[in-house]
């Protein structure tokens, strides 16, 4: 029996994050933000590790950016970044605003599939500006490019791409990628709905080539069943995906730039 959409996003586990009741926070120093799933992985992960490559637990999860279901183009990335002077002293400043409970509503949002577009609108100009301060503008900086490029309005292309982290917790930085969180086999779940479904998006892979390739149980991208479906970025000069995530025409061999823009613009 196919899986609708709808059976499928009810077995979102994020439906079941333990939301905080107190949404005037961003960074929650009381609570841990860890799924309950999840929770024994991450705790044996963290143990003993620098606090550097540690997910950070006060910091709310960011599974994903925009909605997957309704994007042309969906990006798989690694994990969301974290910095103190933003993620942590910014967001105790934020909580002194009237922004802090819309923002929390945002996040929310994402994780659940209850929005359109990757980022809010400009229409609530307080709201995005402190949306992209706490992703230290990121992803609006990685995707300038390919906007300028495609020429389409901002509202329009905010709708059109989504992203999918590999793991939704967030770090300085990562020397080890995990494959067996509880949360991620909903991930895998997704993404093979996608692309199961007629019409569906493609996908950049912008970091962990590997390590996706093993949640989703496939030898290699480059080959199979899906192999149009799946854009990869170019290697550098020392055979390795570079780690900031630009994309523009630089960043892919072939033609797959040429592709995200002509699949963004449909």
């Amino acid at each position: 029996m196919i899986m609708t959409e709808n059976q499928l996003k009810s077995q979102n586990p994020w439906l079941r994050f333990a939301y905080p009741k107190d949404k005037n926070h961003l960074y929650y120093a009381d609570e841990y933000m860890i799924h309950s799933d999840d929770k024994s992985i991450v705790d044996s992960y963290n143990q003993n590790r620098a606090s550097r490559y540690a997910f950070e637990p006060h910091v709310p999860p960011f599974p994903f950016l925009g909605n997957p279901f309704t994007a042309r183009v969906i990006l798989l990335s690694l994990n969301p970044g974290y910095i103190k002077r933003i993620n942590k002293d910014v967001a105790l400043l934020l909580e002194q605003t009237r922004i802090c409970s819309k923002l929390n509503d945002e996040w929310y949002k994402r994780m659940t599939h209850d929005t359109d577009s990757m980022f809010p609108s400009r229409d609530d100009e307080d709201l995005y500006t402190a949306f992209q301060v706490l992703g230290d503008w990121y992803w609006v900086d990685m995707l300038a490019k390919l906007r300028e490029d495609t020429g389409i309005e901002e509202c329009d292309f905010n709708r059109r791409i989504a992203m999918i982290q590999l793991m939704p917790y967030t770090s300085e930085a990562c020397n080890k990628v995990l494959t067996n969180l509880p949360t991620q086999q909903y991930t895998k779940k997704l993404i093979e709905y996608l692309l199961d479904k007629q019409g569906g998006p493609i996908f950049v892979v912008m970091r962990s080539e590997s390590e996706w390739e093993r949640l989703l149980g496939v030898s290699s991208f480059q080959n199979g069943k899906y192999k149009e479906r799946f854009i990869l970025r170019k290697l550098d000069k020392n055979g390795r995906h570079p780690r900031a995530q630009y994309i523009n025409s630089n960043a892919f061999d072939g033609n797959g730039y040429e592709r995200i823009k002509q699949i963004l613009k449909k």
